[in-house]
């Protein structure tokens, strides 16, 4: 496997590879740190995980609806619609600390007679991100979501 550096590594990686501690102090803005502590989930993607395994073109999403409620449950004292918030930010700054290569997508959903807006933030599997793959799939220059296009 190639050995990359830290700085070979996309900001949103980087503060994954932190623990609770050193996360919370090098970054100063709540969406931040929960983008870290959410990305190191995107690995154990399964039955009771976060991230949910996908299918086709996307290797795995994860819903706002569920990001809410894991920051419910992580995190003390946060209420239902604080947690909404702070779901769609820690969304927003994924996608930013990911350099786009996390997409959103946005669709109406219907259950029950009634029609909701999700929001999902997809991985994509045709292009590795920097430090990830297999002997198999990485060469000496790191292939990018852009690059695959």
């Amino acid at each position: 496997m190639v050995a990359f550096s830290t700085a070979d590594l996309l900001p949103l990686q980087r503060l994954a590879r932190y623990d609770d501690e050193i996360l919370a102090s090098v970054t100063n803005r709540k969406p931040d740190e929960l983008a870290g502590k959410v990305w190191r989930e995107c690995d154990e993607a399964g039955r009771y995980s976060l991230w949910s395994k996908g299918s086709g073109e996307i290797r795995a999403y994860l819903d706002a609806s569920d990001l809410a409620e894991w920051i419910r449950l992580k995190e003390s004292g946060v209420s239902k619609k604080y947690s909404q918030e702070l779901a769609r930010q820690t969304m927003d700054a994924m996608h930013k600390l990911s350099k786009n290569r996390l997409g959103k997508i946005k669709r109406q959903r219907s259950k029950d007679g009634l029609s909701y807006k999700v929001i999902r933030l997809v991985l994509k599997t045709e292009g590795e991100l920097h430090g990830e793959g297999t002997k198999e799939n990485i060469n000496m220059t790191p292939t990018t979501y852009e690059s695959v296009r």
